[in-house]
């Protein structure tokens, strides 16, 4: 049942509490313990909360996560601005310090999807500060720029990652078919030793498989390797995905982006240019039979095709044609797959009848509160609101029931991963705080 007033009241106050509970002090960490340093999109996403009430600290998050930016522009998915801590990997697992166009601290060398862009129109939107949006700008259009030069120097219109994390889906099945063709290569003087520390906090079944973590670290061993030269991991790169979800993000991004270049009186004809790059590429990858968006493994040259959540993320565009957006709601819709229906919860990352869907395994199947919250803002703009306002109220009814937590078992809405998750109450926030 839908939460009623006094409940919503209390839940916005219950998340702001928890915000300021992970406050450190320089920045508001993604959870109380399991996640104690700077994550990309986190922020943006606790920066979207913060702009509705209490802009100076929007603010500085925003500026917290752009001092770790690289001389070329990168924004990395994790900083260290407080150095080590009982999370891997660590600061000096990366070897990015010292490096000549490296960051300012220690940083990881990967990136993660782009939301920033929107974050920062969040803020503007609400306080209309010109002089903070100048000083901004030229770092997220570095970034953006970064995006296309590090991930597509061929120029297609579509970014590709070279890691799982870069997609902030890691062990989604998605990537199986292309992380597991890394198997020739993982010898164990491949692999850089390393010792998890994701499972002190959370239950081990929640979290990915051992296996899944070699790939990782071997992938991290090979970049590190190579110095995080943008030029030689392109085309060396072990994993090449265009990945649907990221490039989804990135495109809103760029249309926010291209709003606030507008704003300051830049030139938008940079941005303007990957707009229109962008809705050629996409339709690539459109599979007619599954009317779905797949990723594409640029090494393979072939789709992935596996029936999640993000596999409708270009909803989040206007670049689907009428016909594409009804076939993808229709799959949001269908008990059997992301609706409501034995399990009543939506919307899953993986389709409840796709053979790899785990309904408490971190991105192979649990709801997460940013998948719902970008279908709920995709789903208003198409004009299906009554759809969207099933999601939304879902998604405040977890929180209910479960608290801020990671993620969320669609079969009974019970507590998955991480508690005291920042994104979960900064995204309620959004929901509740929507005008």
């Amino acid at each position: 049942m839908p939460l009623d007033a006094q409940q919503k009241q209390k839940l916005l106050e219950n998340a702001k509490a928890l915000l300021t509970a992970n406050d450190t002090g320089e920045f508001i960490k993604p959870s109380t313990s399991q996640y104690p340093h700077i994550w990309n999109w986190d922020t943006a996403f606790i920066v979207i909360a913060l702009s509705h009430y209490d802009i100076p600290q929007a603010k500085k998050e925003v500026d917290a996560l752009l001092a770790g930016q690289w001389k070329t522009g990168l924004l990395p998915h994790i900083l260290y601005p407080n150095g080590a801590s009982d999370y891997f990997p660590t600061p000096d697992f990366w070897h990015t310090e010292n490096l000549e166009n490296g960051p300012p601290y220690p940083t990881s060398g990967l990136t993660q999807p782009p939301v920033l862009a929107t974050a920062v129109k969040a803020i503007f939107d609400k306080g209309g500060d010109k002089d903070y949006l100048a000083s901004v700008y030229p770092k997220l259009l570095a970034w953006h720029r970064w995006l296309y030069s590090a991930r597509d120097p061929e120029g297609t219109g579509l970014v590709s990652i070279i890691h799982p994390w870069e997609a902030g889906t890691d062990n989604s099945p998605r990537f199986d078919e292309a992380m597991q063709n890394l198997t020739q290569n993982l010898k164990p003087e491949n692999v850089p030793a390393f010792q998890r520390k994701d499972k002190n906090h959370v239950n081990p079944d929640e979290r990915p498989l051992q296996e899944d973590y070699i790939r990782f670290m071997y992938l991290i061993g090979f970049y590190r390797e190579r110095n995080w030269d943008d030029a030689v991991l392109y085309n060396e790169a072990p994993l090449l995905v265009q990945d649907i979800l990221l490039n989804s993000i990135f495109y809103k991004a760029n249309q926010d982006l291209l709003i606030l270049a507008e704003e300051l009186g830049e030139d938008t004809q940079e941005i303007q240019d990957w707009l229109d790059k962008s809705k050629a590429a996409f339709q690539t990858l459109w599979d007619e039979d599954a009317g779905m968006f797949f990723d594409k493994d640029m090494k393979q040259d072939k789709l992935l095709k596996i029936s999640s959540i993000q596999a409708l993320s270009p909803l989040m565009t206007n670049l689907s044609s009428k016909a594409q957006v009804k076939r993808m709601v229709a799959h949001l819709e269908n008990p059997e797959s992301f609706g409501s229906g034995d399990a009543p919860y939506m919307l899953p990352t993986i389709a409840k009848d796709e053979d790899y869907f785990e309904a408490r395994r971190y991105w192979r199947g649990p709801i997460w509160i940013n998948m719902n919250w970008f279908f709920w803002k995709a789903l208003k703009e198409h004009g299906y609101t009554e759809l969207a306002e099933k999601v939304k109220d879902h998604s405040l009814e977890l929180i209910h029931k479960s608290d801020f937590v990671e993620y969320y078992d669609c079969r009974d809405g019970s507590a998955c991963g991480a508690a005291g998750f920042s994104w979960s109450a900064a995204l309620a926030i959004d929901m509740l705080m929507d005008a």
